[in-house]
């Protein structure tokens, strides 16, 4: 496989590229393109294929859950068990923004990246490409770091190349990432609020809002 390369301007996306992205996404293949933080690898959330494909290029445990984009919180709310008052204040304030929710999810939809405990991470970005992508494509769009897990984020389509040339069927360049950080992981499955990755949304924000949020030992930046 050969990986193509072509520049954007992430807040302008052109018709072409946003077309050629949506029929490799549909298609069942992998793509690499900025977002508000790090460069992101997208799939359809909704292909086990895609999903076992992605699973194996990152090196990333079965057992642990894929987040996924979507373009507002109406559709967030359909893939999830419930919506506490908590998760409601952080979505309505915050988003779109650089914060990863994570729910309890039955979506059978979305069974190849859920972990064993049914847990779902969703982000909503303020990025146009990505906005314009899941309007188009109509499925959810993986939010999965482009790195191989564990190692750091790519903040570059260099560094998504260093990762996975020829490995990924296009790498979208829009440049260096403003914010080379990765998203802020917060876990409001349980009545325990978790911080479980310290990220690109202030962890001294979250902490005022939310008093009682557990922060768990080894928070990272990385996935």
């Amino acid at each position: 496989m050969e990986t193509r390369i072509i520049k954007i301007d992430p807040q302008r996306p052109d018709e072409t590229t946003l077309n050629l992205a949506l029929k490799i996404i549909k298609g069942g293949g992998l793509i690499s393109f900025p977002t508000d933080t790090v460069y992101a690898l997208g799939a359809d959330a909704t292909s086990e294929e895609a999903i076992k494909k992605l699973y194996k290029l990152k090196r990333k445990d079965r057992k642990t859950p894929i987040a996924i984009f979507v373009k507002d919180i109406e559709e967030a709310k359909s893939y999830v068990e419930e919506i506490s008052l908590a998760a409601q204040y952080l979505m309505e304030e915050f988003w779109p923004g650089p914060l990863t929710l994570i729910f309890k999810s039955n979506s059978e939809k979305l069974r190849s990246i859920l972990s064993d405990t049914n847990k779902l991470g969703i982000r909503m970005s303020p990025n146009k490409f990505v906005i314009s992508l899941l309007e188009r494509s109509g499925v959810p769009i993986t939010a999965t770091s482009a790195n191989i897990s564990g190692r750091r984020a790519s903040a570059t389509a260099s560094g998504v190349r260093y990762y996975f040339n020829n490995r990924i069927e296009l790498i979208l360049d829009g440049g260096k990432a403003q914010n080379p950080i990765p998203s802020t992981v917060v876990d409001l499955s349980s009545e325990q609020i978790v911080l479980l990755r310290a990220g690109a949304f202030p962890v001294d924000r979250l902490k005022k809002i939310l008093p009682r949020i557990k922060i768990q030992k080894k928070s990272t930046s990385r996935e």
